[in-house]
């Protein structure tokens, strides 16, 4: 039997386009990145989690979002330039110490975070969102992605540094690439 429908090879399933994030971030310092790598590989392996731990070039505390979506726009990075290059506010004490479960679904992300607000993380999220009203922000950096909640954990060794400046970063979701677009020093207060 014969027919007269075209045949089309359309290939595999592509993936996903990749989506553009930009984002104001702290960085640990080396001695932080690598306790919180420990800290995360021994609880990935304690929650037979079913994901993958962050490099030690990804782990960040995010300070703001200001651009996700396919391409990153110029007026988005001019606007988020403009916006660092104002930020005031001295060195930030950055304390984590309990590890979560956030996300919903078969993406659940493991982060290390505390149960209170960081006066100084508050006061430069508020200043980086050009916030007028009062904010009590909570830091947070993600460790690993897994499929599913692991239980709250206190961490008896806080990891904890100073994080002396602000980073904009450009990310691709879906492709692992991250990169540093601009630093902005944290200066004491004069």
């Amino acid at each position: 039997m014969s027919s007269n429908q075209f045949a089309f090879d359309l290939g595999g399933p592509q993936p996903a386009p990749a989506i553009d994030i930009l984002y104001f971030a702290l960085l640990p310092d080396e001695p932080a990145a690598t306790q919180a790598l420990a800290i995360a590989e021994r609880d990935f392996a304690d929650q037979a989690a079913d994901g993958f731990v962050y490099r030690s070039d990804r782990l960040h505390v995010s300070v703001d979002k200001r651009w996700q979506g396919r391409g990153l726009p110029d007026f988005a990075v001019a606007d988020a330039l403009r916006q660092g290059a104002r930020i005031d506010v001295p060195p930030v004490e950055i304390r984590l110490d309990r590890l979560v479960s956030n996300g919903n679904g078969r993406d659940r992300p493991r982060a290390l975070t505390t149960r209170d607000a960081a006066p100084g993380f508050s006061a430069l999220v508020r200043q980086i969102g050009a916030l007028k009203r009062p904010l009590a922000a909570i830091p947070h950096m993600t460790l690993y992605r897994n499929d599913r909640v692991a239980p709250e954990i206190s961490v008896s060794e806080p990891v904890s540094w100073v994080a002396r400046e602000l980073v904009l970063i450009h990310a691709r979701k879906g492709t692992g690439s991250a990169k540093i677009l601009a630093r902005w020093p944290l200066l004491p207060a004069r």
